[in-house]
């Protein structure tokens, strides 16, 4: 039935499921803290018993899920899409020409989340689940807000390149973490954090492919990151976020593989 569905809607479909998931897992009653579900009014909040039978019938739910996750992934390796998804540079995300558009969107989604959903669980903590289509609504809203980078970039010397690729990923962070949910929580932007080393990652990938690895790629970016974690989230609170964090990132790429 999915395959007859456009693209577009099967990712939303997709991203509705994991919100579904994420609202099962989060109101487990072994969560640490308790259950976390909306409070309600006093005349309509359920009894402490109720409570704890809710929480436990998650945990029940959540649990099918993960062994029935578990044995389809031993059962159908091949439906894991995934594991074919390659990081790629700006260039080919961002390329220009009507086909070039769409196909650089297609593997801008497909790439950039499954490094998110490979990256170890320590490193995305446990907040909220990232909407596949954010990383659409990204791409095209990089194109149009940042079309001058973009442009600058493409055509750029090998003197301003640098600057012009962390000009795009800087850009494309910010946007990354404008289009996924927070439900108005900026508490949630540091989670949001580990979005950036993919984002550096296909800065490498534009300016010098080196021939390693995704994994290695992104865990090189990723301990570039932690070490300026701080100074990333200063610049997302400033006046002019996307300015700020090329300046970070542009130190960043001049001294990564």
């Amino acid at each position: 039935m999915l395959r007859s569905l456009s693209e577009d809607v099967v990712v939303n479909i997709k991203d509705r499921l994991r919100d579904m998931r994420h609202l099962v897992r989060s109101s487990r009653h072994d969560n640490p803290g308790g259950p976390r579900r909306p409070q309600m009014a006093e005349p309509f909040a359920p009894p402490p018993e109720i409570e704890r039978l809710l929480g436990r019938a998650a945990s029940v739910v959540d649990d099918t899920l993960t062994v029935a996750e578990t044995v389809s992934r031993t059962l159908l390796p091949m439906v894991r899409t995934g594991d074919s998804a390659r990081l790629h540079g700006f260039d080919t995300y961002f390329a220009t020409g009507r086909s070039a558009t769409v196909e650089g969107e297609r593997l801008f989604r497909r790439d950039l989340y499954a490094a998110f959903k490979a990256m170890p669980r320590k490193a995305v903590g446990d907040g909220l689940p990232l909407h596949e289509a954010g990383f659409s609504q990204a791409h095209l809203a990089v194109r149009k807000k940042h079309g001058g980078l973009l442009t600058a970039m493409h055509i750029a010397s090998p003197e301003s390149r640098l600057e012009a690729v962390a000009a795009v990923a800087a850009a494309t962070f910010v946007e990354l973490l404008a289009c996924q949910p927070r439900s108005g929580d900026e508490a949630m932007v540091p989670a949001l954090v580990p979005l950036a080393p993919m984002v550096l990652a296909a800065a490498i990938l534009t300016l010098s492919p080196s021939g390693m690895s995704d994994a290695d790629l992104l865990e090189a970016t990723g301990m570039a990151v932690d070490a300026r974690r701080e100074r990333i989230l200063r610049a997302l609170d400033g006046a002019n976020p996307a300015n700020e964090l090329g300046a970070i990132f542009r130190v960043l790429l001049a001294h990564l593989p």
